[in-house]
């Protein structure tokens, strides 16, 4: 998640202040700066914490931390996998961290993984720090990455039916981010997944962003034969729930397949149990999408 430029006073006194909200915020205490750079895009800040370890920010905004990044990688990733079990080639937007990658490369079945990611230091950076969250995925020869406004890179009509699944893993419909939340991203999106392909988005948190879930859910009615939500927990991304959100034109993946062997998959979110039960929505969720 993005928003506007980092303020310094977002990191004095030792202390971290995220303000995404403008009438709510978290703050967490640095141990020690480790990266804090300015790029063509954004402000980027690396940082060790005491309760989350090592944290990368974007201007201002908590994008993922070393000890809760599970909730998130892992939902985006094997629910959707699970769910179809004959995934092969996968396109990542965002993703620059290299965490989805790494969950996704778990899988055998996957022969090819595109990432396409807008800022090149955010990947750089992660190479360099952030290895306890993406294993070095980044540098897996499965692994394309493409220095490129996503946007751009799926109305590229040489990927018309080419992925089995796409993770949208975008920032905040704020700055560069508002173009993965328009209606004709969703139209693209449905063009570049092959016949039975799957798509999934972070749709934020529903407590405090309700429109950006009605928002996406109200445009994938209009370009996909099935769709839904389904919901994880992050605790650095403050305000309960976690909204995820998926569409297919043949896969329903609340369901398992039943073919699918979960036996050697080495998670700490993910489960069957936890795929099944992530679908579940509380009423007051439920009213909100009407």
């Amino acid at each position: 998640m993005a928003n506007n430029g980092l303020q310094e006073n977002n990191i004095k006194m030792k202390f971290f202040t995220e303000d995404l909200y403008s009438e709510y915020n978290q703050k967490l205490k640095i141990k020690s700066i480790i990266a804090k750079k300015r790029s063509q895009f954004q402000n980027i800040l690396i940082f060790d914490s005491k309760v989350f370890g090592k944290v990368l920010t974007l201007d201002g905004i908590i994008q993922i931390t070393e000890r809760d990044h599970f909730g998130y990688s892992e939902m985006l990733s094997h629910v959707p996998i699970v769910a179809h079990n004959s995934i092969k080639k996968v396109l990542i937007i965002g993703g620059g961290d290299g965490a989805i990658a790494h969950e996704v490369l778990k899988h055998k079945s996957i022969k090819e993984i595109i990432l396409c990611e807008i800022d090149k230091e955010v990947i750089n950076l992660s190479k360099k720090y952030l290895k306890n969250i993406n294993f070095s995925s980044l540098e897996n020869s499965k692994v394309k990455i493409v220095i490129q406004d996503a946007s751009k890179l799926i109305s590229n009509n040489n990927f018309k039916n080419y992925f089995d699944l796409v993770i949208v893993d975008r920032p905040d419909p704020i700055g560069p981010g508002k173009k993965l939340f328009q209606k004709i991203f969703y139209k693209n999106i449905n063009n570049i997944i092959s016949d039975k392909g799957v798509a999934v988005f972070q749709t934020g948190i529903p407590f405090f962003q309700r429109n950006e879930l009605r928002n996406t859910v109200n445009f994938l009615k209009l370009f996909f034969q099935l769709y839904g939500i389904y919901l994880t927990v992050v605790p650095s991304y403050a305000g309960g729930f976690m909204a995820l959100t998926w569409a297919s034109n043949k896969i329903n993946i609340s369901q398992i397949n039943k073919k699918s062997n979960t036996t050697k998959l080495k998670t700490l979110y993910y489960s069957t149990k936890i795929h099944n039960s992530a679908f579940i929505l509380p009423t007051w969720l439920i009213n909100t999408i009407k």
